[in-house]
């Protein structure tokens, strides 16, 4: 019998689904977004159905690498070879983010290669947590709107605005409950499924996203995927949009309990408030929520978020990933690996690419890494039995 996380499953595997389908058929435009900065209300407000971009279904970067280099990150390179290739000729418009570099450039090859797309808006957001910041970014959404209003001939209005930041912050919760079911001993859904979960829940109407997570919350109670022995884990990064490859690393004896990633905890955590100017609002909660590393200066924030959900998630050990030739993502894995030491959190850091394979070595890294967690576990207990209840490893 089909499951929801069998529902999800498909549609986190399929870069079109029928739900979408069935929204142009009322009129909606469906419009793409690149990154966790681009606030999905303003779309929403308009009448129109945000879509997170993504690389999935792809099989290659040939088309793309005629415009990007070797030393590209392989995202922006499998999801332009995507639009060159006309799966996302669905859409009605693509909202461009200022993330990194090799991301923001897309912009300009979507234009050069004339791709098609009707409504094409680059969305600056600012790089620094400040009221200075906050201002600009409030600027930038006001500018978004009018870009909007004027294109597609709608109306934005403030009524709007609170309605579909209701209806976003009620789907933030949703997943925020879910996430924190992991922190039980017996955790309910695996990382893949929940990555399965977000990918579904960034393609469809916020609306359908709503029942979606409301069936999954229902469908987990009670249910058990971990194992007593499983070593409880954190993940970090940048880009992660395979299932597999979280499967992959579950598959070797440990449960992924928490996170920082884009389609993670950065997409909810935390609600917009419903009080004053809305549009200040939006740009309050999406300027401050937990960052990536794009941000600078926040690194401190960032890593204190790790260690407080390490405690209060049992977490054993983290893991930071990289894809090959960010430069961002580098920075901040040489952070974490100095910061690990002195906190004495175990970590593995890996670098891969994107649908790029390497799935042995990176199951060879991960089974080492469980083991040297399971041994220091052991010898842990071993001198806490030797000492008595004086001793606490650290």
């Amino acid at each position: 019998m089909k499951t929801i996380l069998d529902e999800t499953r498909e549609l986190a595997s399929s870069t079109h689904n029928h739900y979408l389908e069935e929204a142009q058929k009322q009129g909606k435009k469906i419009i793409g977004y690149f990154c966790s900065y681009m606030p999905e209300e303003m779309i929403h407000a308009a009448g129109f159905v945000p879509y997170r971009m993504r690389a999935v279904e792809s099989k290659s970067t040939t088309k793309a690498d005629a415009y990007y280099s070797s030393i590209n990150c392989t995202f922006v390179k499998h999801c332009f070879n995507k639009a060159l290739s006309g799966d996302f000729a669905f859409l009605d418009g693509v909202v461009f983010v200022n993330g990194c570099d090799h991301s923001r450039r897309m912009y300009d090859n979507w234009r050069y290669a004339k791709i098609g797309t009707p409504f094409l808006y680059m969305f600056f957001a600012p790089h620094i947590i400040n009221e200075a910041a906050l201002e600009y970014y409030s600027l930038e959404c006001e500018k978004l709107k009018s870009s909007i209003e004027k294109h597609f001939n709608v109306s934005i209005t403030d009524e709007a605005l609170k309605n579909s930041i209701s209806l976003y912050n009620q789907k933030r919760r949703l997943l925020a409950e879910i996430y924190a079911l992991r922190k039980n001993k017996n955790v309910p859904i695996k990382a893949s499924e929940l990555l399965g979960v977000m990918l579904a829940v960034t393609a469809v109407p916020v609306e359908k996203a709503i029942d979606i997570l409301t069936d999954v919350k229902k469908f987990i109670q009670g249910r058990v995927v971990s194992k007593p022995d499983d070593m409880r884990l954190f993940i970090s990064g940048g880009c992660i949009e395979e299932l597999e490859h979280l499967e992959l690393i579950e598959d070797c004896g440990c449960v992924i309990v928490a996170d920082n990633i884009c389609l993670g905890t950065r997409h909810f955590l935390d609600e917009v408030g419903m009080e004053g100017n809305p549009l200040q609002a939006i740009a309050q909660r999406y300027l401050s929520h937990l960052s990536c590393p794009r941000m600078m200066g926040d690194f401190e924030r960032r890593l204190d978020y790790l260690l407080d959900v390490r405690k209060e998630y049992g977490i054993d050990g983290a893991i930071i990933e990289k894809l090959k030739f960010c430069d961002i993502w580098g920075g901040e894995m040489y952070l974490y690996r100095v910061e690990s030491k002195n906190r004495e959190i175990p970590l593995l850091a890996l670098e891969r690419e994107l649908y790029g394979g390497g799935a042995g070595q990176i199951k060879t890294r991960v089974q080492a890494f469980l083991e040297k967690l399971k041994n220091k576990q052991v010898t842990d207990e071993e001198m806490v039995r030797a000492a008595g209840n004086d001793y606490k490893p650290k």
